[in-house]
C-alpha cells in the first residue's frame, strides 16, 4: 500500500512538473560593451502557469555565443528564490561584432530552444583584427539619433535628477513606481554611447511549442545535477549496481553516494560555487574496481535556434564617444589593482563539512615539527593507532578506555577526499598539513556506516604533495558563478575626493530590486567619475507576466 502511494505521489509530481513550465527573463546593464568589460545581468525565473516566481529550478545556464553558435562563455547561476544578479566578463580576445546572450534552465531543455531567453549584445574590441564596427551614413545616423532622442524624453518616473553634475559628485534620485504595474526593476547608469536602440531577434517560429522529450530531463529543484556513466576501462561495458562516491578537494567537504543503474548511470545533486577538483570513485575498498571510466553528461544545451545575428553597425556620430569609452576601459584596467572592487561577491559558499563538528581537532602548528606524518599520527593525534599488516599500513581510531567497541573500520580523508591506501597519506610531508580531525564514534551517513573518521587538511586545500592514484576519476568542476552586487567609489571625504587614482567607469551604477509590492517610490544613489560625458539611466521594469518596459533619461557629467 505504501509503495502504491509513493508511486502515485511520484506520478502526480511528474504530471505537475510537466505542466509547470518556466520562463527566464533577463535584463542587462546595457547592450554595447568593450572587449574585457563585464556584462551585469539579472535573471528572474517565472512560472508560465501562475506568472509568479518559480522555484522549480534552482540553476540557470547563461551562455555568450558568437554568430556560429560557439560559446565564448558558459556559466551556471544559482537562483535564490527565483532571482539572481551577477556578471560575466567578456574575453579580451573576442572579435568586434554582435553576440547572442542566452539563458535557460535544465528543465527548459525539454522544450523547444526557441523558449530560451535571448538578447543581442554588441562587443567592440580595439585589439581584435576587425577592431572597429561599421558606421551608418550621416543620414541614417540622423534618423537613429532622432529615434534615440524621442526615447530619452524627460520621464515622470525618475525624480530628482539634475541636468548636469560635476566629477566625483553624489547623485541621488527617486523612482516613482506607484502607477506602474511592475513587479521587478533593474537600474543601470551607463555612458550614453554604450546604450543603443535594442535590436530585436528575428522570429524562429512558435515559441509556445512544448513537445516533451521522450527521455524526460528532470528539473534541478534542489541544486545542480551531475550525471554520467561508469564503464569498464577494458571492455567498455557498463558497471552496474556499484556504489560510487563523489567528493570535492577543499576545506568544506561533501560526500555523495549514487548506485549505478543497469546502464552504469549515476546521478548526484550538489551546490558548489567556483572551481574545485571533483573526485568520483567506488565506495568499495577493493582496488581492482578502480579500472573504470567515468563519462559526464553536459548540462549545457546543444540545441541552437537559427538566429541570424545582424551585422554590427553603429551611428557615425558615436565614433568619438566610443573611442572615449575604449580609453576609459583601458585606464580603469591599469588602475584596477588600486581601486576598490566594484563587484562584491555575496554568495561564496559557507557550507559546513558533511560530518559536522569533530570530537578532536589537532592544529599542527601548535606542536614541535616532526619529520614524517607517521610520527605526527603516533605522537600527537589522539585515538589514532597505526597498524601494519602484510607490509601495508592501516589506521584504527578508537578510545582505549571507552566501552565503545574497538572493532570496526576507519575511513580516512585528505582535504575532503576519501583515500583508501593509507600509505599515500603517510607519504605527505608534515609541512603541508594544517590540521587533523578525529571522529572517534561510528559515523552514519545516508544508508552507510562509514566507521570512525580521520580527516587530514592541508594548508592550501590541494592535498599537498600526496601522490594521487591516477586510476581514480579527478577533474575540475565548474560550479556556480557567484552572485554580485555593484559597488561604487565613495567620495564623501576630502581625501577620497582629491585622490589621484583615476575613475573612468563606463558603468556608474547597477542594481536590481526583486519585490516592489506595496512600494510607491524607490531611492537610489551613486557617484559620478572623472569622465566628462553624457550618461543614460536605463530603468527596466518588468510585470509579473515577464513583459519589460524601459525608461531612459540622460544627464551630463561636466
Amino acid at each position: 500500500m505504501i509503495q502504491r502511494l509513493i508511486t502515485l505521489f511520484a506520478f502526480l509530481l511528474l504530471t505537475y512538473s510537466i505542466h509547470a513550465q518556466e520562463q527566464l527573463v533577463m535584463t542587462t546593464d546595457r547592450n554595447v560593451y568593450i572587449g574585457g568589460e563585464d556584462i551585469w545581468f539579472t535573471l528572474t525565473n517565472l512560472s508560465t502557469e501562475s506568472a509568479q516566481l518559480s522555484n522549480v529550478s534552482k540553476v540557470a545556464y547563461v551562455e555568450l555565443l558568437n554568430s556560429t553558435n560557439e560559446p565564448l562563455i558558459q556559466e551556471k547561476i544559482y537562483l535564490s528564490d527565483g532571482i539572481a544578479t551577477s556578471k560575466i566578463t567578456i574575453p579580451d580576445t573576442a572579435s568586434t561584432g554582435n553576440y547572442l546572450i542566452r539563458a535557460y534552465t535544465r528543465w527548459m531543455t525539454n522544450y523547444s530552444d526557441a523558449n530560451y531567453e535571448c538578447a543581442i549584445v554588441s562587443v567592440i574590441n580595439p585589439f581584435a583584427n576587425n577592431a572597429l564596427p561599421k558606421f551608418k551614413t550621416q543620414s541614417d545616423a540622423n534618423e537613429k539619433v532622432q529615434v534615440k532622442q524621442n526615447n530619452r524624453m524627460q520621464s515622470s518616473v525618475i525624480e530628482g535628477l539634475q541636468n548636469s553634475y560635476s566629477n566625483r559628485q553624489l547623485v541621488k534620485l527617486g523612482v516613482d513606481v506607484s502607477e506602474k504595474d511592475w513587479e521587478y526593476l533593474s537600474i543601470s547608469v551607463v555612458k550614453s554611447c554604450l546604450y543603443t536602440a535594442v535590436e530585436c531577434l528575428p522570429s524562429v517560429g512558435n515559441k509556445m511549442m512544448a513537445n516533451i522529450r521522450d527521455d524526460l530531463i528532470v528539473p534541478e529543484h534542489q541544486g545542480e545535477i551531475i550525471e554520467g556513466k561508469v564503464t569498464d576501462i577494458h571492455t567498455g561495458m557498463p558497471i552496474a549496481n556499484e556504489k560510487m562516491m563523489l567528493s570535492f578537494v577543499g576545506q568544506s567537504p561533501v560526500l555523495e553516494f549514487s548506485l549505478t543503474d543497469s546502464t552504469g548511470g549515476f546521478r548526484y545533486q550538489v551546490n558548489r560555487f567556483g572551481e574545485q577538483e571533483m573526485v568520483i570513485q567506488p565506495y568499495s575498498t577493493d582496488t581492482t574496481k578502480l579500472n573504470y571510466k567515468v563519462t559526464l553528461e553536459d548540462n549545457f544545451s546543444a540545441d541552437y535556434a537559427q538566429y541570424d545575428l545582424p551585422e554590427l553597425v553603429l551611428d557615425s556620430t558615436q565614433v568619438r564617444q566610443i573611442n572615449s569609452a575604449i580609453v576609459n576601459m583601458q585606464i580603469n584596467t591599469i588602475y584596477s589593482s588600486h581601486l576598490p572592487d566594484a563587484a562584491l561577491a555575496d554568495s561564496v559558499e559557507k557550507a559546513d563539512a558533511f560530518y559536522g563538528h569533530p570530537e578532536n581537532t589537532i592544529i599542527i602548528d601548535k606542536y614541535i615539527e616532526l619529520p614524517t606524518t607517521e610520527e605526527v599520527i603516533r605522537e600527537i593525534v589522539p585515538m589514532a593507532f597505526l597498524r601494519k599488516s602484510e607490509g601495508e599500513y592501516y589506521v584504527k581510531v578508537f578510545e582505549d578506555k571507552s566501552m565503545y567497541p574497538k572493532e570496526g573500520k576507519t575511513m580516512a580523508f585528505v582535504d575532503g577526499v576519501p583515500v583508501n591506501e593509507f600509505k599515500r597519506i603517510l607519504a605527505i610531508s608534515p609541512e603541508y598539513l594544517q590540521k587533523i580531525e578525529v571522529l572517534n564514534l561510528n559515523y552514519y551517513y545516508e544508508d552507510e556506516n562509514l566507521g570512525r573518521l580521520l580527516l587530514f587538511y592541508t594548508r592550501n586545500g590541494d592535498m599537498g604533495n600526496m601522490e594521487f592514484d591516477n586510476r581514480i576519476f579527478r577533474q575540475v568542476h565548474k560550479g556556480y558563478l557567484n552572485s554580485f552586487s555593484y559597488s561604487y567609489p565613495d567620495y564623501a571625504d576630502s581625501i577620497r575626493q582629491s585622490s589621484r587614482l583615476a575613475d573612468y567607469r563606463n558603468l556608474l551604477y547597477y542594481k536590481s530590486v526583486s519585490d516592489l509590492s506595496g512600494k510607491e517610490q524607490l531611492n537610489f544613489e551613486f557617484t559620478t567619475g572623472d569622465d566628462s560625458s553624457e550618461y543614460t539611466i536605463v530603468l527596466t521594469g518588468m510585470t509579473k507576466n515577464g513583459e519589460k518596459e524601459t525608461v531612459l533619461q540622460s544627464f551630463m557629467v561636466e
